[in-house]
């Protein structure tokens, strides 16, 4: 099965066509604040607006309450939440149709996630004060352990670009993988060179 490949923090319009146009699983959003990566839903909409169909417009989303969540959802044309915060299932549940919950490895067993009534998990390596996008490598070990025990589909995140991607597919075997800093030539500058070569490792991982 080929894996699910996912290009996030985007917040140019210009990456975003250069993205589309490599035809990814999914291009994510951030709507955190205090990312470098930082969008507006209202761009967002703009820029995808006529994008090939099939490709998922994911927004990520820290501890953002349900109701908020999914105005901004709406307002980008998201068909897709992922949440990378402290949110409970309930929330989880309460915040759009389709979500996804990211986790840092060193949250817990993986029975304490069986609650989450989401798709996915995303696996990322995530610290107190930047829960995602920190271009620090996932532990690999640990990751292919909880994707041995997960109960959903797993997405590996963390430090992954067109160098490392194949060998982190092959040892952890995830259901999809998701890159940012990767493949930037600087914070939320991405490099279509680099988006391209990722992309086309994992088509043939």
């Amino acid at each position: 099965m080929p894996i699910f490949v996912k290009i996030c923090g985007l917040c140019r319009g210009e990456d975003v066509e250069a993205a589309a146009a490599l035809r990814p699983d999914a291009l994510g959003f951030v709507f955190w604040p205090r990312s470098p990566r930082a969008a507006r839903p209202e761009d967002v909409a703009a820029w995808t607006r006529g994008m090939p169909a099939g490709i998922e417009r994911v927004g990520v989303f820290v501890d953002e309450p349900p109701d908020e969540v999914r105005r901004m959802a709406e307002t980008a044309g998201l068909t897709v939440v992922q949440l990378h915060g402290r949110e409970s299932p309930e929330a989880c549940g309460a915040a759009w149709p389709r979500a996804w919950k990211a986790f840092p490895l060193s949250r817990g067993p993986v029975d304490m996630l069986k609650p989450y009534p989401v798709e996915a998990f995303v696996i990322d390596s995530g610290t107190a004060s930047m829960p995602g996008g920190t271009g620090v490598a996932a532990d690999w070990g640990a990751a292919a352990d909880f994707v041995r025990a997960s109960p959903r589909p797993v997405v590996l995140a963390g430090g992954l670009s067109p160098d490392t991607v194949a060998q982190a597919v092959d040892r952890v075997r995830p259901w999809g993988v998701d890159v940012s800093s990767g493949v930037e030539a600087a914070p939320g500058r991405k490099d279509a060179a680099r988006m391209r070569e990722f992309v086309n490792r994992c088509r043939e991982s």
